[in-house]
This record gives structure tokens, C-alpha cells and sequence, in this order.
């Protein structure tokens, strides 16, 4: 059995005293030297491991439980059973004994170093709001592991179950989801996000109408439902109003003296139908404004974890590109090429430094042929630990909201990783005005770590939304929905219009705030947010302090598009004002466009695989399951 105290030599030749009973906030304690197979064998004569499962997807071909203490059980999952043991010993060891077998280990990374422009761990003290970004000399930057595998596994498991029986459509590279928790309670955690994808929208695609969806890879598309999420918060907020405004009006009708029937609720009649308002207000993550400000602020203890099945591509993926045994050191942390911004590639993988771009993109240019390029995600991640997630229409409204968390499913290599999305423009950040900083998540690696997918990747991205939404399917290259391959020209709910018309309605009825108008078009309703705009400036300005290149802009044409106005949609399936509006704005840049029919008769369809039948597509409608 396990001894209350046992002694563990570690890899810098030290010995560590390790009880068995460790809080579960506790950091973890060194790297051991022995495998964790090993390891968990010698602190635990009765562990058995089992192998459940060999039918899983090609990362996860494997399951193994190992049983600990006769009913402490273990999952791990692998390529081989190997894989799987050892993440199944990693997962006992972190859990029950706080041995953590990550690459973000104190001991080998050194946490203490002062900040550097090469984006070395470390850097100036702060104050913990939410995002949990203060960071103190020998503080730990790791989330706890249990906790991370929890996070990670909430989001593979929300994935299967919402694209159970679609064969077609669950096909993926790259996974992405966000969890919301209340402080490190499991219990907590809710998955408010996912997405797959990998590609971008073809330039020959572009939206003056706001439609299309321009960056289809998961991460960014789950940040984008991460926003629809807000949104449907503050819509809640603007129902309790409403419900209490027609309470007050019900209250100051008189009765009938008669005493009619039906003018008195009786009290259980009262309870039952104030039980929806109750549960809506139960759920509302905002608090309103305070004394002194205009904006709605995230509840304390509220936390959001991004979990990526790999890492993001471009500065923290481009140079580790494979697992290996130097995880935890950076050879060359000032060579030139670290921290570069870099774009995404047009119908492509793989990211190219913007020092190698053509500079400033225009609408003309990229319609004549040249190629539409997409800033990494690596860099809209550290774009996020500076502004928020919530984007720069809701920045008008709540004040920014930061990652707690980010945990990966592999290639989590601690210097690159921390870099990337925040390190390398630590020192050169200034000027930013409150309440924007910026943040620094914790980061993690779970135990049963993805292996590398050498799949072709689908030219398609799905996303669900949590509350009952059916799962979205989008075309990567035009960056519309996919219907059962017929040409419906729909929107995403995730695209610039959609989110711009539930903003006009928010601000509308929303209380609390200062009314607020709409602006004529989309760009000038962004750039009345000055605090925001100032803070974007700033950021643009350290990377460009630090030598890492300018921030591309897409072409200015494609925000400056107008508000459409829902309205009695016509027998083609769109609305008037979405025709209307379409119209005058192909014939304003008429100079600039090809024929309208070019894109937007374009088939909105999905390149299958040889072997995949028409009965294979009609799985669409069936994916639609709602998160019970």
C-alpha cells in the first residue's frame, strides 16, 4: 500500500517528500525520473491495468483503466496500448499523489526568470481579475491536471455526442471548445463551445454584406461562439426587463370588486410562473453596471477554458512541431524568427511570417488573384489576452473578458506556447487603458495527449453552441452553410451581419446602459468604441515595437456594410432588406467586383469522399441533438 510519506528522486538528482493526501490546488511537485508506469507500480502493488477498448478513432485507438486501491479507477487513451497505459499511470499519479508528468514543470522551466522580449517565462507582478492573470515570483502557471484532463475530456466527449451518427461531418483535424466553470469545481463545468476546421473562406467569396464566415479554423470559430453565448446572456437580461416592466403594469391594474375569476393568482400559481424568470436569473453570468460605469461586468469565481486538440497554429506550432524530450527548453529563444506575426494561407494549411506578405491587402487586389491572407491563430490568441474575447461590438456593452485557462491536447511546448500568446510583447505593452491588460492564462497538457493526425483535412467546419443549438455546418472556401448540398445562400449565425443585428437589438432594450445607437455601417459602429480601438492600437504598436512585423488588415470594404433588417422573407428564402441591401452595395463598389453570379450562385456544397453516398449527406438533419 501506499506509505504516508515517500521519497521520489526527480530529474535534477534532488529527492522530494510527497504526501498522499495533497489538496487539489496544490501545484504539482517535480518531474520524476522513472516512467509513470513504473512509478505507479512501486507506490501501488495492487495497481491493474485493464485495456477496455481498442475501436476508438486513430488518436484514440486505445483505452486502458488501471484500478488503484481496489476502487480508484484511471482512464487513459493512445494510438497504441502503450501510449494508453502510460496516460492512464499519469492521470492515477497527478490525482492521487500530485505527480505531474507535464513540461510545465517550475523546476526545469524557471518560472522566477524576469521577462524578456523573447517571451521567457516570467514578468512583472499583477493584480489577479478575472482571466487570473497576476503572476508572482515562484508562482505557478500550470492548471492543476486533473482539472485540465476534466476540461479536455468535457469537450471531446460534448463533440461525440452532438455529431453522433454523421460519419461525414465528424471528420476532423483540429477540435477546439470553451468550458465555463465556476472557480476549479468540476461539478461547474459547462461546455459553451466547439468547433472543428482548418481552412479559411477564398478570396473570391468575400462578403460586402458581412455573411460569410473569413476564418474557418476551430479555435476561432469557438471564440465565435463563445460571443453568440454572450449575447444570448444579455438577451436574457433584456427579457427579465421586460418580464419585470409587465409585472409593475399587471400590479397597477385595480381587481373588480366582484372579484372576478381569473384576476387573483393564487400563491402556487404565483411560484410557478415566476420559476422561469428565477432559473434565467440563476444563469446570467453579468453583473450590472456599478456606481460610476457604463458596463456590465463577468460575476467573480467565473472562469473560461480554452481546450485545443493541438497546438494553434503559427508562432507557438511552428516550431514544435513534433513531441520530443526537449520540451521544456528553447535552444534558440533570440533568433529572429521567434514571435514573428504570420497568416494563414487562402484554401491552405500552414502559416507564412507577414514580413514575406505583400503588406496591405485591397478588395481589388485579392479579386484579381492575389491571396487572401489570415492572421494565426496563435496571434488572434494573443490578440484575445489584450482586448477580451467578446470583440469590439460587445466591448461597448461588458467589459472584457479574459482565458483562465488554455490546455492543449498536444504539442504543448512551454516556451513557444507562452511566447506566442503573450510573452514576446510583455515588455513592450503600454498605454493601455483600463480595463484592457494584459493577460496571461494558465496552461496544461492532458495526460491521454492526441498523436499527431496525418488525415487530409475535411474542407468543412462545424460549430455548436450550448442551450439546445443544432450543430452548424459550414464551407470552409465559401464560408456559407451547408444544407444538404443544396445552394440556400444561407449565413452562419456565427458571421459580421448576424452578430450586428443581435447587437442592434441588445442595446435597444438593455438596461443599465446609456443609450446607444447604431452607426450607418458596421466599421463605424467598431470604431465608436474608443477605449477598445485604443487598446487594439497599443497591441498593433508592441508587436511592431518588438521588430514581429505589422498586424495584415483584411480589405476595409468588407466591414463597411449596413444593418439588414429582419423582415417577411421573400419565396427565395431571403429577406427584402437583405436583397435591397446586397443590391445597392454590389452597385456601389460595381468598380471593383466581378459579376454578382460569380459567388453568389455558387453551390453551397462540401467536397466528400470518393466512397461517401448521397444517404451519407442526409445524416445532416439528424445532427441537430440538443445538449440535455
Amino acid at each position: 500500500m501506499f506509505p504516508h510519506f515517500v521519497e521520489l528522486k526527480v530529474s535534477s538528482g534532488s529527492t522530494l517528500r510527497n504526501s498522499g493526501n495533497v489538496s487539489a490546488g496544490h501545484h504539482p511537485k517535480p518531474q520524476p525520473e522513472k516512467g509513470p508506469v513504473m512509478l505507479l507500480h512501486e507506490l501501488f502493488t495492487d495497481a491493474h491495468f485493464e485495456c477496455v477498448s481498442s475501436d476508438g478513432l486513430q488518436h484514440s485507438k486505445f483505452t486502458v483503466v488501471v484500478t488503484v486501491n481496489d476502487n480508484q479507477r484511471f482512464e487513459g487513451t493512445g494510438p497504441s496500448k502503450k501510449m494508453a497505459k502510460n496516460a492512464a499511470a499519469k492521470a492515477a499519479l497527478a490525482s492521487i499523489c500530485n505527480i505531474s508528468f507535464s513540461p510545465l514543470q517550475q523546476s526545469k522551466f524557471g518560472l522566477i526568470s524576469a521577462g524578456t522580449s523573447n517571451g521567457s517565462i516570467g514578468g512583472p507582478s499583477g493584480v489577479a481579475l478575472n482571466g487570473d492573470s497576476g503572476f508572482t515570483q515562484n508562482k505557478n502557471f500550470e492548471l492543476p491536471q486533473t482539472f485540465a484532463d476534466a476540461v479536455g475530456k468535457l469537450v471531446i466527449e460534448k463533440f461525440n455526442e452532438v455529431m453522433k451518427g454523421s460519419d461525414v461531418y465528424s471528420r476532423r483535424k483540429v477540435l477546439a471548445g470553451f468550458v465555463m466553470t465556476h472557480g476549479y469545481n468540476v461539478k461547474t463545468a459547462r461546455v459553451i463551445s466547439l468547433a472543428t476546421g482548418t481552412k479559411c473562406v477564398s478570396g473570391e467569396h468575400m462578403s460586402v454584406t458581412g455573411s460569410v464566415i473569413n476564418d474557418s479554423h476551430a479555435e476561432i470559430i469557438a471564440r465565435r461562439g463563445l460571443m453568440d453565448f454572450f449575447y444570448s446572456q444579455l438577451d436574457l437580461l433584456c427579457q427579465q426587463q421586460t418580464a419585470t416592466v409587465t409585472a409593475e403594469e399587471s400590479a397597477s391594474v385595480p381587481v373588480p370588486a366582484d372579484g372576478t375569476p381569473g384576476t387573483v393568482v393564487s400563491p402556487g400559481q404565483e411560484a410557478d410562473a415566476n420559476a422561469p424568470d428565477r432559473q434565467a436569473r440563476q444563469e446570467i453570468i453579468f453583473n450590472k453596471p456599478g456606481d460610476g460605469s457604463a458596463l456590465y461586468t463577468l460575476k467573480d469565481g467565473i472562469y473560461f477554458h480554452l481546450y485545443i486538440n493541438t497546438a494553434p497554429c503559427g508562432d507557438a506550432r511552428v516550431f514544435s512541431p513534433h513531441e520530443n524530450e526537449s520540451m521544456d527548453v528553447d535552444k534558440h529563444p533570440n533568433r529572429k524568427a521567434r514571435g514573428q506575426l504570420r497568416t494563414k494561407v487562402e484554401s491552405g494549411e500552414g502559416t507564412i511570417p507577414v514580413k514575406s506578405s505583400d503588406g496591405i491587402q485591397t478588395w481589388d487586389g485579392v479579386l484579381q488573384g492575389q491571396r487572401l491572407l489570415t492572421m494565426s491563430c496563435s496571434d488572434k490568441i494573443s490578440r484575445w489576452n489584450v482586448l477580451g474575447l467578446q470583440g469590439s461590438l460587445l466591448a461597448s456593452i461588458i467589459e472584457p473578458i479574459y482565458l483562465h485557462s488554455i490546455v492543449l491536447g498536444s504539442l504543448l511546448h512551454p516556451a513557444h506556447m507562452y511566447r506566442a500568446i503573450c510573452g514576446r510583447i510583455e515588455s513592450a505593452i503600454q498605454g493601455l487603458p483600463p480595463p484592457y491588460r494584459l493577460n496571461k492564462p494558465k496552461l496544461a497538457l492532458m495526460t491521454s495527449a492526441e498523436s499527431r493526425n496525418q488525415t487530409k483535412p475535411p474542407n468543412f467546419s462545424i460549430n455548436w453552441i450550448t442551450n439546445g443549438t443544432e450543430v452548424e455546418i459550414v464551407n470552409s472556401f465559401t464560408g456559407k452553410l451547408v444544407n444538404n448540398n443544396t445552394n440556400t445562400n444561407k449565413m452562419s449565425r456565427l458571421s459580421k451581419q448576424s452578430f450586428y443585428q443581435r447587437y442592434s437589438t441588445v442595446i435597444a432594450s438593455l438596461p443599465g446602459i446609456p443609450l446607444r445607437e447604431v452607426k450607418p455601417t458596421y466599421f463605424e459602429t467598431k470604431m465608436s468604441v474608443a477605449e477598445y480601438q485604443q487598446a487594439k492600437r497599443e497591441l498593433f504598436a508592441a508587436f511592431s515595437k518588438e521588430d514581429l512585423g505589422e498586424w495584415l488588415k483584411k480589405p476595409i470594404e468588407q466591414d463597411q456594410f449596413t444593418l439588414i433588417v429582419a423582415a417577411k422573407e421573400s419565396e427565395h428564402g431571403q429577406t427584402q432588406p437583405a436583397q435591397q441591401a446586397q443590391q445597392q452595395q454590389q452597385a456601389a463598389l460595381s468598380s471593383l467586383l466581378p459579376p454578382p453570379q460569380q459567388f453568389a450562385d455558387q453551390p453551397q456544397t462540401v467536397p466528400m469522399p470518393a466512397d461517401a453516398t448521397t444517404a451519407a449527406v442526409g445524416n445532416v438533419s439528424s445532427i441537430g441533438i440538443s445538449s440535455k
